[in-house]
């Protein structure tokens, strides 16, 4: 079952972003065509920022899993093993908890927003507050994960 949830979550940060990416880079070249060789459209311009959007969301979810955002680890690198492990652990909580504090005024702001609508592809603009809200709970698992990663680390000496 761990296995299956960590493989859906793989495909909706990996292939959800790459996907976003291929979609976003397509609706640049119909909007650049369609400007200079026939009318002007609207909807490219508005799909490539949403889709932009989601690339955002996901790739800093993805960045989380793979503990590369960026970090001022200098002072951090200089600090013995096992400090490095408990205040990493410490971090790790106290952001999941930061994030968690985002979800309940998102849901709330995804119920209110249902009903506008994008201006040229009448999205509901609850759509975009779905991937950040999704990219937020990604978040949470991963800097949660890897707390308990760290603490195990030093319960067991590991470095």
């Amino acid at each position: 079952m761990a296995k299956a949830l960590d493989r859906l979550i793989r495909l909706l940060e990996e292939t959800g972003g790459v996907l976003a990416l291929a979609v976003m880079f397509v609706a640049i070249v119909v909007q650049v065509i369609f400007r200079y060789l026939f009318t002007p459209l609207v909807w490219p311009f508005e799909l490539s920022i949403y889709m932009y959007i989601c690339l955002v969301y996901l790739g800093a979810a993805l960045a989380a899993r793979h503990d590369s955002h960026v970090a001022f680890d200098v002072l951090f690198k200089a600090l013995p093993v096992r400090t490095q492990q408990v205040l990493s652990a410490g971090l790790r909580v106290f952001g999941a908890a930061v994030l968690a504090t985002l979800i309940v005024p998102g849901i709330q702001f995804m119920r209110q927003s249902h009903t506008m609508r994008s201006a040229s592809l009448y999205i509901p603009w609850s759509f975009l507050v779905l991937v950040y809200l999704t990219s937020v709970i990604l978040m949470i698992s991963h800097l949660v994960a890897g707390a308990v990663r760290d603490w195990r680390r030093t319960r067991t000496g590991e470095s």
